[in-house]
């Protein structure tokens, strides 16, 4: 991440976004991190304009500090359906961010969560 303040995602992210914004610019969620715990997030676009440009809003900088993210740290955000207790079919998200660690394997540095690198 080149900017903790808003991290800037993938465009070709938004294409699995969009759907469930229901025409908003925003989605509000909560994103698991490896322990567990949820974090609200807001999922944002540009309203206009032709460069979609998504970021974290909402809830982004209470999970910086928490987990001391730095620039240089690699993000990674995934979601998938699961059944909810209704029957019905629902998204949950997680979150993790990592960043090389002082372990070497095959001369690249292993990635480790930033909580055990804090």
């Amino acid at each position: 991440m080149s900017d903790i303040t808003k991290p800037a995602l993938p465009t070709e992210m938004a294409k699995h976004m969009i759907p469930l914004m229901y025409g908003r610019h925003f989605l509000d969620l909560m994103a698991a991190d490896i322990w567990g715990q949820r974090w609200p997030l807001r999922y944002y676009t540009r309203p206009n304009g032709n460069k979609i440009c998504p970021v974290f809003t909402t809830g982004w900088n209470q999970y910086v500090e928490a987990k001391g993210v730095r620039v240089g740290d690699q993000l990674t955000f995934s979601g998938h359906q699961v059944s909810g207790a209704d029957g019905k079919l629902e998204m949950r998200y997680m979150i993790r961010v990592t960043r090389p660690g002082p372990v070497i394997f095959t001369g690249e540095p292993v990635p480790l969560d930033v909580e055990y690198l804090a």
